[in-house]
This record gives structure tokens, sequence and C-alpha cells, in this order.
């Protein structure tokens, strides 16, 4: 009876699954009965970013995964330009970031990365008073990412130059960003980049917190939350590393502390990172309104850290990756800085205003190429509040999660023309020599609408100073015989096995 019984269930999901796979032979993706389309989901994890283009491309724009039946992992893709308006811009206020995205990133706290409605904008207010017009916070931004540029960086390059050996340019940038990060939302430079390379357990810590929560997106949530309660797995990791990041963060918090009572008077410090300018805000201005507690500072503090340590280093990595494969490209460049920088040079680094970073179109152009075809953060997380209906007619009901796939609008032939899969920077170069402005709703890399990244500014100026910088006196040259390609275990757009460069001085 009971074979009988099991025999007749397998007849019945065989029949189910030949029902399911003659509906959907038209469809890249299988929705199959219980499971829903989660295999197609795990067989492309090692290309999720590309996945999700193929699939809103083949479907006008806008996709809707079906997740397995018993737990929640149904979503929205979308790359259609005037959804992402909607979205974004339009009708913002009905889409937030979220529970269930909060529930995936709770290392994030109560951040504002992960945070909503009045606590995200009140978070938003305090971090605009703090960087925008603020003398203070500019000088100790130049003083700070000209220290690493020059104490750092350029050393580690004529050192590795000198030794005639292969580099990990992609680590080595990593590090750079790491250190100017630390020093900007914590007052502590953790020194990751020098000539030993030394491994910093912080630093190692942060990204593989990140690669447990790509995990995290990409299983149903009862499986790593089974896998949390056991501790095992990627869960296991993500608690050691979320164990070292708290102590190292803590840690800064009560350094900070120790040396602000210590001291009589601020007047005389020219420290202004992220914890010193929370802690020494008078009462009753908006910032205090958080609160001074240590958790409310470290979710700050883990957030600003984990939003920026990224932010040159991947632009940066596939843009020397560009113009090394595209050499055109990067004599071009070459002309632009020798035109626009002093006639001599003896290997001192050159510094320039926001004015004078304007007259290098060109490299402004390749920089907006590369993160055309590479943003740094390929998705950017929304979850809707009310139904709705997109201006591509689609239907979103409450609580729907919606990946805006910001990787698949750089690929959108819809968005680009034909040449879309072509690295081209003339794209963005009008016929009277100027930038040409796209849409905050097009190019997407620092988002838009309200919650627009703060830092969009201070990002290219630090990468074009870094470019000129770097070109001025060493070629950059690939090593022959490697595969470049993304990674498949981050959310941000890391490669997977680096970016291995020789140096060589530049002759002038």
């Amino acid at each position: 009876m009971a074979v009988d019984m099991l025999i007749a269930i397998l007849f019945i999901f065989f029949f189910l699954c030949l029902g399911h796979r003659l509906k959907n032979r038209n469809s890249l993706v299988t929705n199959w009965p219980i499971v829903g389309m989660l295999p197609a989901l795990v067989s492309n994890s090692d290309r999720i970013f590309d996945f999700l283009t193929d699939m809103a491309t083949s479907h006008g724009g806008t996709f809707k995964f079906k997740g397995p039946w018993f737990p929640s992992l149904d979503f929205v893709v979308t790359s259609h330009p005037l959804n992402v308006n909607h979205i974004l811009c339009r009708n913002h206020g009905n889409y937030e970031k979220g529970p269930e995205f909060r529930e995936i990133f709770e290392p994030f706290g109560e951040g504002i990365v992960t945070s909503d409605s009045h606590v995200w904008k009140s978070q938003r207010k305090v971090l605009q008073s703090l960087t925008k017009n603020n003398k203070k916070y500019a000088m100790y931004l130049d003083r700070i990412f000209w220290k690493k540029l020059e104490k750092s960086l350029i050393p580690v390059l004529e050192h590795v130059m000198k030794l005639g050996v292969e580099v990990d340019l992609e680590n080595l940038l990593q590090r750079f960003d790491y250190d100017h990060i630390c020093l900007l939302a914590l007052g502590i430079d953790p020194n990751t980049l020098s000539v030993e390379f030394p491994n910093v357990p912080s630093k190692v810590a942060f990204d593989e917190v990140e690669e447990v929560l790509l995990y995290r997106n990409l299983v149903p949530k009862m499986v790593w939350k089974i896998q949390r309660w056991l501790q095992i797995g990627e869960e296991k990791k993500l608690s050691k590393g979320l164990k070292i990041v708290d102590d190292f963060v803590y840690g800064c918090i009560s350094s900070r502390r120790e040396k602000l009572r210590s001291e009589t008077t601020m007047e005389d410090d020219d420290q202004f990172d992220l914890l010193t300018a929370f802690m020494v805000e008078e009462e009753g201005s908006e910032m205090s309104a958080f609160g001074k507690s240590d958790k409310f500072l470290r979710d700050t503090a883990y957030s600003f850290v984990t939003a920026g340590k990224d932010t040159i280093n991947i632009g940066l990595t596939w843009f020397f990756w560009l113009i090394a494969t595209h050499p055109s490209v990067g004599n071009k460049i070459l002309e632009e800085i020798k035109a626009n920088s002093p006639t001599s040079n003896d290997g001192n680094l050159v510094s320039f205003s926001v004015e004078e970073l304007n007259k290098f179109v060109y490299l402004h152009a390749t920089l907006c190429e590369t993160l055309r075809l590479y943003p740094p953060v390929p998705v950017n997380n929304k979850s809707s509040i009310e139904s709705d209906v997109l201006p591509s007619g689609d239907r979103v009901g409450r609580n729907t999660r919606i990946l805006l796939s910001v990787y698949s609008m750089g690929r959108s032939e819809e968005i680009w023309g034909e040449d879309y899969l072509e690295f081209k920077p003339e794209r963005w170069i009008s016929e009277l020599g100027n930038i040409v402005q796209k849409p905050s709703y097009v190019f997407v890399p620092f988002g838009a609408g309200p919650r627009v990244c703060l830092g969009k500014d201070m990002s290219f100026k630090q990468m074009k100073t870094v470019v000129i910088n770097v070109l001025r006196n060493y070629q950059v040259e690939l090593v022959e015989n490697q595969t470049v390609a993304l990674s498949s275990k981050a959310i941000a757009l890391h490669t997977e096995h680096g970016l291995k460069v020789r140096i060589k001085k530049r002759c002038v």
C-alpha cells in the first residue's frame, strides 16, 4: 500500500514537472513545482549578476522570480529605466529597504544602509551636515587621502617596481581603500597597505562577512537560519568574522572616548573622523537625538566602513584592466595628463583643485564608462510598502522584494544602443567636448533620488587623483595569461582572482 502511494506521488510529481516544463519551454528559467526557479538560481550562482541580466533582458527589462513554495524567496528584478526612476525618485515613498533586507543584512544594525523612514531621514540629515560645506571635514578628508597616497600607495608601487615582481593591483587598492575609510570613519589607520602586505584580521573579517551576506541572498531564509542556529557552514564563518569586526570597531570607540575625556578642548584637535564628530556634537542637535550609545556608534561606523571600503578600489581595478586591454584609450588619457599637468616630471606627486580636475574630460569619461560596465554595487535592494503598478505595466504586491539591477542597466541595448557592450569613453563626450550628463536613473552606480550617494563627487575626485599620479610616474602592465572575471563570492563587484600586474617606471 505504501509503495503504491509512493509510486502515485512520483507519477503526479513527474506530470507536474512535465507540465511546467512544457509551459515554460520558451523561457530561460523553468518554474518547477515546489522548488520554483531555485535550481536556476543555484546553478547560476557563480554568475549571478549576468544571470539577472539575462532574465531581465529576455523579459523586456523586468522579470518575476518565483522561489520555492515554503520559504519566501520571490522577488522582482528590473533594469527598466522608467521603473528605476519610479522606484527611486517619483514614488520613492512606497519603496524602502524593508524588514527582509534588514534581517539578511543584520550585521549593519540600525545604520544608514538598512534604516528607513524617519530614522533614515534623520541619519541622512546628520551626514549631510557633517560632509557638506564643512571646511574642517573637507580639510581632514583631503589630508588623510593625500597621506595614504603619498606615504602608502606610491611607496608600495615604487617598492614593487624596484623588485620587478608581480603584484595583485586589486589587493593593493583594496588595502588603500580600507585604510582610508577607517581613518575617515574611525580615526584609526590599520596600515594594511605597506610593503610587508600584513594580514590584518579586521580587514579579512569585513570581507568574509560580505561574502556570507551574498550567500544569504541566494539561499532560502530557512537554510541560513538553521545554519545560524547550529553554528555551521557560512553562518559559523559570519559569527567569527563579526566578532572580529565588533571587537575592532568597539575598540576604536573606546579609544576615542578615552582620548576625548583626557582633552580639555577640541580647538587644537584637527581630527574630524565620524566617531569624533558624533561624540562631540552638542546636546539638543539633530545628531544628539540618536543618543551616543556605543551600539549606535558601532552601527553607524560599520555602515560607513562597509559602504566606503570598496568605493575607489573596485572602480580603479576595472579601470586599469580596461585601459590595459584598450591601449588607445590609455594613450588618450596619458595625452590629457601631459596637457594638464606640470611640464617637468621629477617624480613628485601633483594635486589639483576641483576646477583643475574638471579639465580631465577624457579621464572622467573613461571612469564613467568603467562604472557603467562595472558598478561597485551591482544591485540595489528595495521592498514595496503598498501594491503598485510600475511604468512597464508590471504589478507588484505589498512587501514585494525588488532588485534594481544596476549591472544590467549598464549592459542594456535599450539604454546605450547597439554598441552597449563596447568599452567606449567617447559616448560620454559631447560634440563640444563636454561631459554628457546622463539622468541619475539611467546611470545608477551612485543611486538616484533622495538616497543618492553623498560621496559621488568625492569619489570622482579621488579616483582622478590616484590615476593621474600613478600614470604620470608608472606603467601598469597586465601579467600575461591570466583570467580576469567577476567574483562569485561578494555583493560588491570584485574580480574572482585579482588583477596581476607589473609596475615599471614611466619614461617621460
